[in-house]
């Protein structure tokens, strides 16, 4: 009998920032204090849904081997330096970092069934911005929720935690190896093989999504090719991300 995988890196001796790469169609579950939606509220942890769509979720850390992730919940705790406290974002801030590029939903919408793989945060985020813009995203869908999705939107939404030392990746099929690279890990979470994909895939990740949060909205026509990296995050060396993400907050 084998035994799932809980892996933890070795401990470098220099604090390193962690950089998670969300990349393509992935729910964000936001978790606050007392689930408040006041703009002070700090924000507690975060919980990630792929939905079932065709996709194979993978991840890759920096520029080595890409690694399939099964279908299951994973958990990815950072492990920080010796006395050092993290500051958590708060939902004001996560709003004016990330929302005039990501479909953002209030109120907490539940989280349906069909998800295809999951992700939980337990340590909120100390920054928390968004990378690969697609111009003109919205006039690709069509609905009565078209009005939620921004004009420009993300491809690939970033976490970042700071002063870290380690982290564990349970439920990983894989040991990770957090080494720095300039002092960054950049940890690639991808929901998309690298693939130019059909229209029909995009419209099948476009209604799970939709299905997932209670959303109505239709994608017609696709998504453009991302532009430029915006300079801040080492160079992406894989292609795909046929849709955005999405903040389900309090």
């Amino acid at each position: 009998m084998t035994e799932q995988v809980s892996s933890q890196a070795s401990t470098p001796s220099t604090p390193f920032e962690l950089h998670l790469h969300f990349e393509g169609a992935f729910i964000f579950s936001v978790k606050t204090e007392s689930n408040s939606s006041d703009a002070g509220a700090k924000i507690t942890g975060v919980d990630v849904y792929a939905p079932v769509c065709g996709h194979t979720n993978a991840a890759t850390i920096n520029s080595g081997s890409t690694y399939m992730l099964e279908s299951y919940w994973h958990c990815i705790d950072p492990q920080y330096a010796s006395g050092y406290t993290p500051a958590p974002l708060t939902l004001g801030d996560l709003k004016t970092s990330i929302s005039a590029n990501t479909p953002w939903l209030s109120a907490n919408r539940p989280i349906m069934g069909g998800w295809d793989i999951a992700f939980t945060l337990p340590a909120p985020p100390e920054e928390w911005v968004c990378d690969q813009f697609v111009a003109n995203a919205s006039a690709s869908f069509t609905g009565q929720d078209v009005g939620l999705i921004p004009a420009s939107v993300a491809l690939d939404q970033v976490l970042i935690y700071k002063q870290v030392t380690g982290a564990k990746f349970h439920g990983a099929c894989f040991n990770p190896a957090f080494t720095p690279v300039d002092g960054v890990v950049s940890l690639y979470l991808t929901s998309e093989v690298p693939y130019i994909p059909t229209l029909q895939h995009e419209r099948r990740a476009a209604d799970a999504m939709a299905r997932l949060v209670g959303l109505d909205w239709v994608l017609q026509t696709p998504l453009g090719a991302a532009g430029s990296s915006n300079g801040r995050f080492q160079p992406k060396t894989k292609d795909g991300n046929c849709l955005m993400g999405v903040i389900s907050a309090p």
